[in-house]
């Protein structure tokens, strides 16, 4: 498990929320999943390029497919992802730590919204 896990699983749980965000009836829910998918890939993006900065270029990514589910489970799930394994993924690196910080809290906060406002 590393960095390129982590991005796998970025672009897998963005693309699992843009196709929820088509497909519900909730405005509410259309505008917290499109809000989610359009910053994930944001914040993946300065942790890679943080991560590369201060080590090297990352390997080869992954493909990760996500089971099908419950978007709102999936979102819960990948927080929980992130915060068991953030000290392997930031090697200890104390500015790698607060962007996955970073990171988990859209997850949470998206969490938040899709249980109890959408």
């Amino acid at each position: 498990m590393g960095i390129e896990d982590l991005v796998a699983r970025a672009f897998a749980i963005r693309d699992a929320a843009h196709l929820a965000h088509w497909a519900t009836d909730s405005y509410a829910r259309h505008v917290t999943l499109g809000e989610f998918y359009d910053s994930v890939i944001e914040k993946i993006d300065g942790i890679v390029e943080a991560y590369q900065g201060w080590y090297d270029l990352i390997g080869k990514v992954p493909q990760f497919i996500l089971p099908e589910g419950d978007i709102v489970v999936q979102i819960g799930e990948e927080a929980a992802y992130v915060s068991k394994n953030r000290d392997v993924l930031a090697k200890e690196n104390p500015m790698l730590e607060n962007l996955l910080d970073d990171y988990t809290q859209l997850f949470s906060s998206t969490y938040y919204k899709l249980r109890h406002l959408g």
